[in-house]
């Protein structure tokens, strides 16, 4: 999705997460591009919320549910409540109770500052996660 997709699905989604996600927060590419960061697209938009919020999302947004395989039980990361949603305005991705290496991931507000982005790309670890944060790191140095 472009900038202006995201900030679209974000517009149309965003009332939905308040009432049925909060706390809810957005995480990866859409998160970044949503910051400001230079990045030409993203493949969804990632949410993440508790498990109750997780589940009151889907059952508003039951119509939407995508199909999708089942992460590795053993992966590095691990959600209480995962879900893809293929929304008419783009896909999403909500991760209820998000664990990463077995512990809660912990973030703040709904699109969280440049420098917890930072820190959950690096948590993460990934090839791609790094990369991203490399990105991250230089449009932050640019700003300054």
């Amino acid at each position: 999705m472009t900038p202006a997709e995201l900030r679209a699905l974000l517009d149309r989604l965003g009332p939905d997460l308040d009432a049925f996600a909060a706390p809810w927060s957005l995480i990866g590419s859409g998160a970044l591009i949503l910051l400001g960061v230079p990045l030409e697209t993203a493949g969804d938009l990632d949410v993440v919320t508790g498990v109750e919020g997780a589940a009151r999302l889907r059952a508003a947004w039951g119509g939407w549910l995508a199909a999708g395989e089942a992460k590795a039980p053993d992966g590095p990361f691990r959600s209480d409540d995962f879900a893809r949603y293929a929304t008419p305005w783009g896909p999403v991705e909500v991760m209820g109770g998000l664990k990463v290496r077995g512990r809660a991931l912990d973030v703040s507000g709904p699109i969280p500052s440049a420098a917890d982005q930072l820190r959950i790309l690096r948590l993460f670890g990934r090839p791609k996660d790094l990369a991203k944060a490399e990105r991250l790191e230089a449009w932050l140095s640019a700003q300054t």
